[in-house]
């Protein structure tokens, strides 16, 4: 018999000589209001039986519910957390293991993975490939973040705030697509020729490393209203011309 078991009868045993003591003392107060014994002894009974079932009604609802939030609320105290772990390890039964008498070697007990063994290191082939795709995706985010400030640097005397903000964001789709599905044209100054529009559109292809008819589609649907008289394939072919004058000069596609 365990500790736990002999504190548990040690309870009840005294839970129930309390019960009995005032089952004596309710049925002797009957007797001295002049009832019959046969009503004494009922008394007796009836009060027994009532504050076994209390408190076996207090019992559970401690234990099924202020228990877990004593509990819950004292763990929020270290020194309480401390106490119930060693309490838990201490009341974790031994593992024992229960031999023949006749055998002749003891049983080995395999020790369990370690933590390191159980998790598997990546390989090299993983860490370098890793690697290399955060170094790919930090010089994809660069250069977009380069064509944006261009963009916004070429076209902030020529736009509203509204149609420059809108031209940022297609532009950044433009960054990982050939071709946008849903575009609402932007607007520009009259200062803006035709010319101009094809420069930055011919700068920010090159530096995406988009093809010609891809970028002469997109600034066409873009500044549908500045490139309204050229056709896709005119726009193609003349962007990168040079012999006109213009306001947006053609740059390096390294911004």
């Amino acid at each position: 018999m365990n500790q736990k078991s002999i504190e548990h009868i040690a309870l009840y045993s005294l839970v129930l000589v309390g019960t009995l003591v005032i089952g004596v003392l309710a049925r002797q107060f009957v007797l001295s209001k002049g009832v019959d014994d046969f009503s004494s002894s009922v008394a007796f009974f009836a009060t027994v039986i009532v504050l076994m079932a209390i408190y076996a009604s207090l019992q559970t609802t401690f234990n099924q519910f202020l228990l877990p939030r004593i509990e819950a609320f004292l763990l929020c105290f270290s020194a309480f957390q401390t106490m119930k772990n060693h309490n838990d390890t201490v009341s974790e039964p031994e593992a024992t293991t229960i031999k023949d008498s006749n055998q002749a070697t003891p049983d080995v007990i395999e020790p369990a993975p370690t933590t390191e063994e159980a998790i598997s290191e990546p390989s090299e082939y993983e860490v370098m490939r890793t690697k290399s795709i955060a170094k790919k995706n930090r010089a994809i985010q660069t250069k977009l973040e380069k064509v944006i400030s261009y963009t916004k640097q070429t076209m902030v005397a020529y736009m509203s705030e509204e149609d420059l903000n809108r031209l940022c964001t297609y532009v950044a789709e433009y960054s990982t697509c050939d071709t946008l599905q849903k575009i609402s044209p932007v607007k520009v100054d009259t200062q803006l020729k035709s010319i101009d529009i094809m420069h930055f559109g011919w700068n920010i292809g090159k530096a995406f490393g988009r093809k010609r008819i891809h970028t002469a589609t997109f600034i066409k649907n873009v500044f549908a209203h500045t490139l309204r008289d050229l056709e896709i394939s005119t726009i193609e072919r003349k962007m990168s011309n040079t012999e006109t004058k213009c306001i947006v000069e053609l740059t390096s596609p390294q911004y």
